[in-house]
This record gives structure tokens, sequence and C-alpha cells, in this order.
């Protein structure tokens, strides 16, 4: 699934739904996938998508004994749940991953993130903690990764910004 790019906000009803915006809708089937993701946020899937990543985790391999391999199916493969997009473009958010995005209070506002094979679903202040204390940890990632300086001193010969 190829999603569009950009990051929009939007206000959850009393019930805790999402209503999505006309280009969001026009890119899903009427049911999505919804579990954890990392940093407490909640990752949206196509069912397709959803089902690459399960098998990514199946080919993983490693020692099924594995504490770590299971506390991450827990976070991201146990908490899964089919949800049905209505007519009027709204999703439902369990319960559960409310909580766990901090989307559970009075006044609830979305920051929905594309990426390339799902859609982030974060608690706005969160989401903007996030990039705040990681800012300038991702700029020497994105240098190093969109440079190709893997192995190199991400500020050796490059000018900082």
């Amino acid at each position: 699934m190829v999603v569009p790019q950009g990051a929009t906000i939007h206000k959850l009803d009393s019930s805790g739904r999402l209503k999505l915006r006309e280009h969001q809708r026009a890119n899903l089937p009427s049911a999505v996938v919804l579990a954890c993701g990392f940093d407490n946020c909640i990752n949206l899937f196509v069912p397709q998508s959803w089902n690459l990543y399960e098998q990514h985790f199946a080919r993983a391999g490693g020692d099924r004994l594995d504490p770590d391999l299971h506390d991450l199916k827990r976070l991201l493969l146990a908490t899964a749940q089919e949800c049905s997009i209505d007519d009027q473009g709204r999703v439902k958010l369990p319960d559960a991953l409310l909580r766990w995005a901090g989307l559970d209070g009075e006044d609830r506002e979305a920051q929905l993130i594309c990426l390339d094979d799902r859609y982030e679903i974060w608690e706005v202040g969160r989401y903007n903690q996030f990039l705040t204390e990681r800012g300038k940890e991702l700029k020497q990632i994105a240098r190093r990764l969109l440079r190709g300086d893997a192995g190199e001193d991400a500020g050796a010969g490059g000018a900082s910004s």
C-alpha cells in the first residue's frame, strides 16, 4: 500500500472515533487492522500490509523461547484488532489502544502520520515531544542514511544546519 505522505490532525469524537479525510479514505478498504506501535502510537494497516508485517515476524526466525521476540510479538502482534471504517469515514479506536496512545482523555486530538505501508496515530502532544526529543539525533540519522555515509563520521565534510 502506498499512502499519501504528510500528517493531519483529527479531533476524536466522544466514542473514540477518528474521522479520516477523503484523500485518506480513498486508499483504504472498509476494514483496517489497528495495533500498538512503538513510542506509544497506534499503527493502522490495510489487511494486505498487515499480512506482510505478520509474515516478517514469522520469517524472523530466532529462538522461539527468546523473551525479546515474545515481547515484540506481545506489543506489535497480539494487540491487533480488525476495525471497520463506517460510511462517514470514521474508525472506532479500541479502548486499549486509546489508553496506549494517551488518547483516552477528554480533549483528544490525534495526529495521523502517513508512512509507506501504514499510518501512525499519535496523541498530538506526544508526537511533538517525540520530535523535540529526537530532533538532533534524527538530523544525524538523516545525514547518514540519505547521504549514504554509513560508517563515516556524520559531521565530516558536510555543512551543518
